[in-house]
């Protein structure tokens, strides 16, 4: 009796520690990627002016910035379907409202690009830009997520 109660109490122990384990990872793992996210954003914000001021000059550059602004929306979706752990919901929705944002920004002038009535002047004057720092912002918050 005193055994299967000592192995009872042991499988129990165990199993408190693979959910605290597994918490632990999610955590970690969350905390990565919104790293990795905001980092793509900031690459992002860094490199779109240059982008739009050389197809300003150059119009088969045209392809680089839409191409570019079509990987940041696929990046924007693929971060906003992420389960954020429980005490990380306040940042994962302040990122969420961040980016149905930018996800109309970059879905306004991927359509201006279609329609080839885009001012590539205006892109780095934008809201978005605006947007892309406030997301920046919050990766001290984040950093905190993976200590």
């Amino acid at each position: 009796m005193k055994s299967r109660l000592l192995a009872l109490m042991l499988l129990l122990g165990l199993l408190t520690g693979c959910s605290m384990l597994d918490s632990v990872n999610q955590s970690l793992s969350y905390a990565t990627e919104a790293t990795n996210y905001v980092n793509d954003v900031s690459d992002f914000a860094e490199q779109l002016p240059i982008m739009a001021e050389e197809a300003i000059t150059n119009p088969a550059a045209l392809e680089q910035v839409t191409n570019s602004l079509q990987q940041m929306k696929d990046t924007i979706q693929q971060f906003s379907g992420l389960e954020p752990p429980t005490f990380a919901e306040d940042i994962h929705n302040q990122l969420s409202e961040y980016n149905a944002a930018f996800l109309q920004e970059i879905n306004t002038y991927l359509e201006q690009l279609t329609n080839q009535t885009i001012d590539l002047e205006a892109i780095k004057q934008s809201e978005m830009f605006h947007t892309m720092s406030s997301i920046t912002e919050l990766m001290q918050q984040i950093e905190q997520l993976g200590q």
